[in-house]
């Protein structure tokens, strides 16, 4: 008992201790995206500036590899100083040719950005393979001819105000023939850069903007919100507060849609292999483009409908249960396995917390191993000791208690949709006395929300 004592009292400790570091976090800038499609008038220039972008990356890269190879370690400076000779001496005119060096020099500095994450990942590998499913290799060139994004500094990049009643602000580039972009938010007065990147035959341009705010994280009022992700139900809210009755977000539909993908471009695939072409068109691009837009509908309306749930009911903390490395381990048959994996769920996290963040909710995210195993409603912690294997060795029957994809079995005989028992399992899992009030009147009986996007 005392055992148990300590156990809770440290995982009370380190709750305080996420929570604690997700407080500290703050915005200071944004991004907002900008789709430019083919027909766009300045899409030319933008793909002529990706080709010079993809170029300049791979012979930046060729001189940093070649100085490896010789034993010397090329750093940035070394690199711009290389590139800027070559082009005095005639040799190499990159470094002029797209006509800003800040331009030029961001992608070097990308250059330099990868081969020192490599360097690092390659130490870190010396002192514990474990950690990675393999030896960290260098960085590899782009395809030749390729196209590649691109960074514009704040330098390069105007911020410019069209109608001073209306507020309407845009973003030029003057390099880029004058390239303009109308901003969403008219009360932006700072960017920071633009990124450029080629997506599926259109462009996606990243404005980053600075928020001007300051978060005012709300305290712990001991009132949770817990979030299982799952498949066909895409994420399952729960609540240690009675009366809050559990939501499920339909993941159907999401579902659907990479079924349809997964299937015609599967079909394309196949009429390209028969005609002996490359896997790469605009059929396929068009398809990538529509499904990706999609997904990343369903990610924004998904977290905006939790952030909102959350404030709605006061629920100050949310909780999110996530294993490392679940989807590249998943194990749930070839069908199930491909639509789990095709389903976005640390994007869609990454949403929550800054969405949640920015209304001063904390999101801390939790492992949730052996919490789709124990019974909440038996109060059983979520630990290896209580799970299928280690019951079949006790020989306590059944050994497995969730009994279907959606329902789980209590130890009486009680029934309760698994992915609500899995939820409330994983606040279990962090908060140990987030029910020390029981259990009677806790929403037991989800109800499922479809979205519109």
């Amino acid at each position: 008992m005392a055992k148990q004592l300590k156990s809770r009292k440290k995982r009370r400790q380190t709750l305080e201790k996420l929570r604690q570091q997700q407080t500290e976090q703050q915005y200071d800038y944004l991004t907002e995206r900008h789709i430019v499609k083919p027909s766009h008038s300045h899409f030319p220039v933008l793909v002529h500036y990706a080709h010079l972008a993809n170029n300049i990356y791979n012979q930046g890269l060729y001189r940093v590899r070649q100085a490896l190879f010789d034993g010397h370690w090329m750093t940035y400076g070394q690199l711009n100083t290389s590139l800027k000779q070559s082009k005095e001496q005639r040799d190499c005119m990159l470094y002029s040719s797209m006509n800003s060096v800040h331009l030029v020099q961001q992608v070097l500095k990308l250059v330099a950005q990868n081969m020192e994450s490599w360097r690092k990942a390659r130490k870190a590998y010396a002192k514990n393979p474990g950690k990675f499913t393999g030896c960290p290799r260098l960085p590899k060139y782009l395809k030749k001819g390729g196209m590649m994004s691109f960074v514009v500094d704040n330098q390069t990049a105007k911020l410019r105000q069209t109608d001073k009643k209306t507020g309407r602000r845009f973003v030029e580039i003057p390099v880029l023939n004058n390239f303009k972009i109308e901003l969403q938010h008219p009360e932006t007065d700072k960017i920071q850069q633009v990124r450029i990147i080629p997506e599926n035959g259109c462009f996606v341009v990243e404005v980053v903007y600075k928020t001007n705010q300051t978060v005012n994280y709300k305290p712990d009022n001991h009132r949770y919100l817990t979030i299982d992700p799952g498949l066909d139900n895409a994420f399952t809210l729960a609540t240690n507060v009675p009366g809050i009755q559990p939501v499920i977000i339909n993941g159907r539909p999401l579902k659907a849609i990479n079924q349809y993908y997964n299937k015609h471009r599967a079909e394309l695939s196949r009429i390209l292999d028969l005609a002996n072409l490359p896997k790469t068109s605009h059929r396929l691009d068009r398809l990538d483009f529509h499904r990706n837009q999609k997904v990343m509908a369903f990610a924004h309306e998904a977290s905006k409908r939790i952030v909102k749930f959350a404030l709605s009911h006061e629920l100050n903390t949310i909780i999110i249960g996530k294993n490392k490395g679940q989807k590249r381990s998943a194990s749930m048959g070839k069908r199930n396995n491909q639509n789990f994996i095709g389903i976005p769920h640390q994007k869609i996290i990454e949403m929550i917390k800054y969405k949640a963040n920015l209304v001063g909710i904390a999101v801390i995210q939790h492992n949730e191993a052996y919490t789709s195993q124990t019974s909440f409603l038996d109060g059983e912690a979520p630990v290896n000791s209580n799970g299928d294997k280690a019951r079949k060795r006790r020989g306590l029957s059944p050994a497995r208690r969730r009994i279907k994809r959606g329902l789980f079995r209590s130890n009486n005989g009680t029934l309760i949709n698994a992915d609500v028992n899995g939820a409330l399992q994983i606040l279990r899992k962090v908060v140990p006395n987030a029910f020390a009030d029981g259990i009677e009147g806790m929403g037991l009986c989800p109800v499922k929300l479809n979205l519109s996007f």
